[in-house]
């Protein structure tokens, strides 16, 4: 009797023990969205304290913009709230921790507030508007701001001084108790790194222009700049992991191992880009400098973030069978497959015969304009989809073709393709149509079209997707029209005179 009650008391203190440590990692948001309410909140899913824009996980809203996200953590990492890559905030989570966030999605800039114990630096952190590449952070575009520098020093200690304003006010709060000391160090080395990457990059743009002798530093001051920081923020710190930075700043560190330390010259690489094996390259260039945690991360962003740009490269599928043979219990293997599935599905589709509705027009090659290009269809109305296979926004439009084909047939309007690709895409651009199902008259722009569009565009600064209504002799009559996406809006168009 004794050694029952024992081991029933054994079994009590494990069940309360193991009950405590889940609650000790449990953290739990707690959400009201307000304005226009989406149907669900999508937030990055960090797996052992590490923070990738692409691996996330959903939520669903209520009708009255209530939701909740429950998650376990070891560590502190940061959670961002998005919906369709527009980013809402970000919260910095400790394990244990609740947190009451309010997201207003009305005006032109969203207002996002997090109720915690440490809701300054909540905050503070998302005052900081280049916080992460959803947020509309790029190293890249930072890196304009010192382009006309030409002093290597000048460039660090104006890079170093934006760091340092930026830390301290971290700090501050650190010193008043507001956030703790792990809190600090997550945002402090996020922001590190961040800094680190301009300065990369900043050495990378001079590399680019040196071809054409634009650039503001020569080679060896360039490469200096370049190498200082792989010593200062090397890429093996295990905290940089938690960066959502980690994978744009390794990047950087293997372009500059390609181009600084092999010296391999810039038209080679041209070449390996322009080759169906680019990707196996760049994943065999990560293996011979990258290892453990950071390789497998790095890897596996790499073929996510390739996938969702839906250039369908066939490549990705057996780089991902080979990442899964490679790391058979990867937890990022869930949050990439689900990418490579319509890469799949798109070259299954080639097999199939192309949409009779689908038709190429003739001797394209000499068509030079607009108007050249509706000459000829006997049609009254025009609608008129400027597009390319490379265009993320165009292919998502493309999701609503179902819907816009019934409502242009309803308004006897005929549909027209122009796409802007260059000839080395001509495979490819063909292989979309049929993939997509494209219903309509295609043409892709030589470059006297192309130079017609442009002109067509006038001072207004060129993009696409760009829809156009013409008439039936190519006149324009709406020089901007909505996109499938928008057929509410697009039948008011249509209907004004």
């Amino acid at each position: 009797m004794k050694r029952f009650q024992i081991t029933t008391i054994v079994l009590l203190l494990g069940l309360i023990s193991c009950q405590k440590n889940q609650s000790e990692k449990e953290i739990i948001i707690t959400g009201k969205i307000t304005g226009k309410i989406p149907d669900i909140i999508e937030y990055t899913a960090p797996i052992n304290g590490i923070s990738f824009f692409g691996f996330k996980d959903t939520t669903n809203t209520d009708s009255l913009g209530n939701f909740q996200i429950k998650l376990m953590i070891d560590e502190p990492c940061f959670i961002e709230l998005s919906n369709d890559y527009k980013a809402y905030g970000t919260v910095i989570a400790e394990p244990g921790m609740e947190y009451d966030v309010l997201i207003n999605t009305e005006g032109k800039k969203n207002t996002f507030r997090v109720k915690s114990n440490n809701k300054d630096g909540q905050e503070l952190y998302n005052q900081i508007e280049n916080r992460s590449m959803i947020a509309g952070g790029h190293f890249e575009l930072e890196s304009k701001i010192y382009m006309k520098d030409s002093i290597e020093s000048e460039i660090i200690q104006k890079i170093d001084e934006r760091k340092e304003a930026e830390i301290l006010k971290f700090k501050k709060l650190l010193e008043k108790k507001v956030i703790s000391e792990s809190f600090y160090k997550l945002v402090s080395t996020d922001r590190e790194y961040f800094f680190s990457g301009i300065q990369g990059s900043v050495a990378f743009v001079n590399y680019l222009l040196s071809e054409s002798g634009r650039n503001t530093l020569n080679k060896e001051e360039f490469s200096a700049l370049w190498e200082r920081i792989f010593k200062s923020q090397p890429i093996s710190n295990t905290e940089l992991l938690k960066s959502p930075w980690f994978y744009y700043y390794t990047e950087n560190y293997l372009r500059y191992n390609e181009l600084i330390k092999e010296s391999i010259a810039i038209e080679k690489l041209s070449n390996i880009r322009q080759k169906d094996s680019v990707h196996t390259h760049n994943i065999e260039k990560a293996k011979q400098y990258l290892s453990d945690k950071q390789l497998e991360y790095y890897y596996a962003a790499y073929i996510y973030y390739e996938a969702i740009n839906k250039n369908y490269e066939k490549e990705l599928i057996s780089l991902f069978q080979q990442f899964k043979n490679e790391y058979p219990t990867s937890q990022y293997s869930q949050f990439i497959e689900p990418e490579i599935i319509p890469i799949i599905a798109f070259h299954k589709k080639q097999s199939d015969s192309l949409n009779e509705k689908i038709k190429f027009i003739d001797d394209f090659s000499n068509i030079n304009s607009l108007k050249e290009v509706v000459k000829g269809l006997n049609a009254n109305r025009i609608y008129v989809d400027i597009w390319a296979t490379w265009c993320g926004p165009c292919k998502k439009e493309f999701q609503y073709n179902a819907e816009l084909y019934k409502f242009l047939k309803s308004k006897d309007v005929t549909v027209v393709y122009i796409s802007i690709d260059k000839e080395s895409r001509e495979k490819k651009w063909r292989e979309m149509i049929n993939y997509y199902e494209l219903e309509g008259y295609h043409i892709r722009a030589n470059k006297l079209l192309n130079t017609d569009l442009h002109n067509l565009r006038g001072k207004d600064a060129f993009g696409i997707p760009w829809h156009i209504l013409t008439d039936g002799n190519g006149n324009i009559i709406k020089k901007y029209i909505s996109g499938p996406s928008q057929i509410e809006t697009l039948e008011k168009q249509l209907n004004e005179k």
